[in-house]
């Protein structure tokens, strides 16, 4: 099943809303992989070839939330593919995980307290298990429903080291972690530079809810750096979305969103 690229699907809004992340995801994606990165932006699409057309959507938390099970699919239900979230910064090699060996039933590995939002797909055994595409497609609560149900059956998943998804640092060292994900929509850290290009071309970010300062300094020096970074290697927002290609799409409103990272910034730690 191995193979010498790595092909990662990407959850995004279809709309450039999160464009900056975008760039740091793929510039810190491909500097840090030992082997080619081969990445598919999952969004919402007006071709009706697009294998992310014509999904229901309503009941999900972000732009993309149940497009992950649609990856199988999207294969062939052949070999095998990561899933992650768009906010995601890689500083591990993704090769090991890529080449992390498989148990003999699980069709997903992923974080040890039922988190999906990196994952890796074995797409020939999930043909056996997950309903067809169509009819994921149709029902936006689906997303709830498949998650609810590999509850029901954890022989099918398997557990990798929880540093693949590590919550907005945790309590950990950033030299411990192989990939942050700052989860908490509140204090995501590239929502100030989107609100500001945005407001600019006269459109709001997706994100409705309040927006509060991140927890730890050292995750938005981060952050920050690897922006820096990937603009001098020749990445821009505008490379992630097309103003005359507009997508509609419905989504749930996070007014009144609280983070369920672990760590209410609300609260303190």
């Amino acid at each position: 099943m191995n193979t010498d690229r790595i092909k990662l699907f990407v959850g995004v809004d279809p709309n450039g809303c999160d464009a900056e992340s975008q760039m740091v995801l793929e510039y810190t994606a491909k500097k840090n992989s030992s082997i080619p990165v081969d990445i598919t932006w999952m969004q919402h699409s007006n071709d009706p070839k697009s294998h992310w057309h014509g999904w229901s959507s309503e009941t999900w938390a972000t732009p993309f939330s149940g497009f992950r099970w649609g990856i199988p699919s999207a294969c062939g239900y052949e070999g095998q593919a990561i899933y992650m979230d768009s906010d995601m910064i890689i500083l591990g090699d993704l090769a090991e995980l890529w080449y992390n060996e498989w148990n003999d039933n699980a069709i997903i590995q992923m974080k040890g307290d039922w988190r999906t939002c990196v994952a890796k797909w074995h797409c020939a055994r999930a043909k056996t298990v997950l309903p067809q595409i169509e009819d994921i497609k149709k029902v936006s609560t689906a997303h709830q429903q498949l998650f609810t149900g590999l509850q029901h059956n954890p022989g099918l998943t398997q557990v990798f080291d929880r540093q693949w998804n590590n919550f907005d640092g945790e309590n950990d060292k950033l030299s411990d972690i192989k990939i942050l994900h700052y989860t908490d929509m509140s204090s995501q850290m590239h929502l100030s530079r989107a609100i500001e290009r945005l407001s600019k071309e006269g459109r709001k970010h997706w994100y409705d809810g309040d927006i509060r300062t991140h927890r730890r300094g050292d995750v938005q020096k981060l952050f920050d750096t690897m922006y820096e970074e990937a603009l001098k290697e020749g990445y821009t927002p505008q490379m992630y979305y097309d103003l005359d290609d507009l997508v509609d799409y419905k989504k749930e409103s996070q007014a009144g969103y609280r983070s369920n990272n672990g760590f209410d910034v609300t609260k303190g730690e």
